[in-house]
């Protein structure tokens, strides 16, 4: 299997879990194997399941191997800035993840949840334009 396989297949695994945990909830609510007063269930698992995909992908990101381009300035700073960005990533994945699972009502938590994303992507700019800035 090559890596492009290897890549397609996690991603469909990763839509898989998105789309069969809350579908998966669903009917067990049906059948009654599950009690869901709320009928939140679906959404909370869909929420804490997209913030693990987060996390994770925040993970293996700056394992991946950048291309050395020689015309490139500064090669180390940008590869700390990859660093910075998978552990934003990683932090704010887990913390959407565990809001999901924690707040309560569900409205708050899905308005909740959307900050520590928000906040690392906003950090992920800052560093990168930081970068740039300094560059030149």
């Amino acid at each position: 299997m090559t890596d492009k396989q290897k890549r397609l297949a996690w991603s469909i695994a990763g839509a898989a879990v998105l789309i069969l945990l809350p579908l998966g909830a669903i009917v067990a609510r049906n059948w009654g194997w599950v009690e869901d007063a709320g009928h939140d269930l679906p959404g909370r698992l869909y929420g804490i399941a997209a913030g693990l995909i987060i996390a994770a992908y925040g993970n293996i990101a700056p394992r991946k191997l950048v291309r050395y381009d020689p015309a490139s300035p500064r090669p180390a700073a940008r590869q700390a800035a990859i660093r910075f960005s998978g552990w934003a990533f990683v932090l704010g994945g887990l913390a959407n993840a565990a809001i999901w699972a924690f707040v309560s009502p569900i409205d708050l938590a899905a308005m909740l949840s959307m900050v520590p994303l928000a906040a690392a992507l906003i950090l992920v700019f800052v560093r990168c334009a930081r970068l740039k800035t300094q560059r030149t």
